[in-house]
């Protein structure tokens, strides 16, 4: 693990831990800050550098040139089965390992895969690095496990007929609290100064320029009378993200909503679910998502949502009435008045919401384990059990 982010490839990437621990697999992982997990079966392997993490050029060209030695000291050393990469830079830095010991290697790919390696900020002439470092990534994976089928098919036709690799879909599941304070609702609305009678929208998310949050606040007064209030939960993962949530409140302050959108900043998950249940409806406007936990999180606790025509969110909502075009304000006006204003559309949303939320509900370590572990892959041959 390069770096430790907020967000849920992160909370992805422990669960698979927990996963192969709670099996009896011991784990040796890399990474430039210490991993908080205790089990007699997890060793960190964390790489001191002789500066700041923060300088991150210096950062980038350090786990370039020394992850790969690192790696293969350490596979060699304590005998490894399996190489498991959480994305494509991973799989690179592993690559030589994973050939020189003749050992399979399992990718998850959690985002968007075109460019998904490109890294924010930089010049447009180290793009054709990013692109050979995703190529040669892609090709040392034995199978790759994605969220979502566009995403599949994106692998697939990169692949093309080079070789017989395994791309398969692990969806995200619902992991909720199953804690409910019937207080909660008023609780979190006085807090926050929500008089009872409003309507309340919700969305969350590591913010970034992706997530197109400014397309919230441009509808927000053209909902009609409801006068909705609008929390965002949720900051940057990165320095570069810290620019996008000023301009957030800066826009809000310009549109007269300072006191209708309520910017939370990042909160522990059980504050998030409180502020779900408080509120009417949850709303995903993000121009790109590979499986969004948070859409996950607030079906999972039967709040009406509604979510980016887009690959990934379309996986989840499936269902027209429950999407909107990420670009156009008119449409998701539209139909966040129509929810508050036609008793059956109301009605509709909420059993269509429902639907969805029973075929995510599934034990996410468990079918994970098994499609990293155990299951042969397209050589025919079984994987190695721990």
């Amino acid at each position: 693990m390069y770096t430790v982010r907020r967000g849920g490839a992160y909370d992805r990437f422990l669960m698979m831990l927990e996963a192969l621990l709670e099996r009896g697999c011991e784990i040796h992982c890399l990474s430039l800050t210490p991993i908080q997990i205790r089990s007699p079966l997890f060793n960190n392997h964390v790489i001191r550098l002789p500066f700041l993490l923060n300088q991150s050029g210096l950062t980038k060209l350090s786990v370039l040139l020394l992850f790969p030695f690192y790696t293969l000291l350490v596979a060699w050393r304590e005998k490894i089965n399996i190489f498991i990469a959480f994305n494509f830079l991973y799989a690179f830095l592993q690559a030589m390992s994973k050939w020189i010991l003749k050992k399979p290697m399992v990718t998850l790919i959690r985002g968007d895969f075109g460019h998904a390696l490109k890294m924010r900020g930089s010049f447009k002439n180290f793009l054709w690095l990013n692109r050979i470092i995703e190529y040669f990534g892609l090709m040392a994976s034995d199978r790759i496990l994605t969220v979502n089928s566009a995403i599949r098919s994106d692998i697939l036709a990169a692949v093309g007929n080079r070789r017989g690799i395994d791309v398969e879909i692990l969806p995200n599941n619902i992991v909720v609290s199953d804690s409910f304070n019937p207080d909660d609702r008023t609780k979190v609305r006085d807090r926050y100064r929500i008089p009872s009678e409003a309507r309340v929208l919700v969305t969350a998310g590591v913010l970034n320029r992706g997530k197109n949050i400014e397309l919230l606040l441009k509808v927000l007064p053209r909902i009609g009378a409801t006068s909705p209030f609008l929390f965002v939960i949720g900051d940057g993962s990165v320095k570069e993200d810290t620019s996008y949530l000023e301009y957030l409140k800066g826009m809000a302050k310009e549109l007269g909503l300072r006191e209708k959108v309520i910017f939370t900043g990042w909160l522990p998950k059980e504050e998030c679910w409180r502020i779900f249940r408080a509120s009417d409806l949850f709303l995903l406007p993000s121009l790109k998502e590979g499986m969004p936990n948070a859409l996950l999180e607030a079906l999972g606790l039967d709040l009406p949502c509604l979510g980016s025509r887009i690959p990934g969110v379309q996986d989840i909502l499936q269902h027209e009435e429950l999407m909107f075009d990420p670009q156009d304000e008119v449409e998701i006006a539209n139909k966040v008045r129509h929810f508050f204003t036609e008793d059956r559309l109301y009605k509709d949303i909420i059993q269509l919401c429902r639907a969805r939320k029973k075929l995510f509900f599934f034990d996410w370590k468990e079918r994970a384990f098994q499609m990293v572990t155990q299951r042969p892959f397209h050589r025919g041959e079984a994987w190695p059990s721990k």
